[in-house]
């Protein structure tokens, strides 16, 4: 029938295992660590945390875009810090405050994303897609 090689199987095994681990650690836009949750999450998601904890002490939207793409459409209650000055403003930033960060499509607030994980923020929710993926679910937009 089959000649089985243990060596052959273990490998198989081994590098399966290790596959898996490695895919799995780059799924769900990141990993929770403790205390710490920083993901991307959909726009809808991020439209009823906005819309549960607006307002609130510690819980704060920031766009990153340029000030002009914001001034073009950003959500209600939006800051604007520029993804490019980001790094200036975390020392005085409140590292157990939940934020939600976006910009247009995902990849500047990615970036943020990490730097506010690596910085030792708790919570910090991306929106997947960014104002596009906003926009297109036809949440609200304010235009300065």
């Amino acid at each position: 029938m089959f000649n089985v090689h243990p060596p052959l199987v273990f490998l198989l095994i081994a590098g399966s295992t290790i596959a898996a681990v490695l895919i799995g650690g780059c799924l769900g836009g990141g990993p929770v660590s403790g205390d710490r949750n920083i993901r991307i999450i959909p726009p809808a998601e991020a439209s009823a945390l906005i819309e549960e904890m607006g307002g609130s002490p510690g819980f704060v939207v920031i766009d990153v875009r340029r000030p002009d793409e914001f001034a073009g459409g950003h959500i209600p209650g939006a800051i604007n810090i520029h993804s490019a000055h980001f790094s200036e403003h975390l020392g005085s930033m409140d590292p157990d405050a939940t934020y939600v960060i976006c910009c247009q499509r995902g990849g500047r607030s990615a970036g943020v994303r990490e730097l506010m994980r690596e910085a030792g923020f708790r919570e910090v929710y991306e929106i997947g897609g960014g104002m596009n993926a906003w926009q297109a679910a036809g949440l609200p937009v304010v235009r300065d």
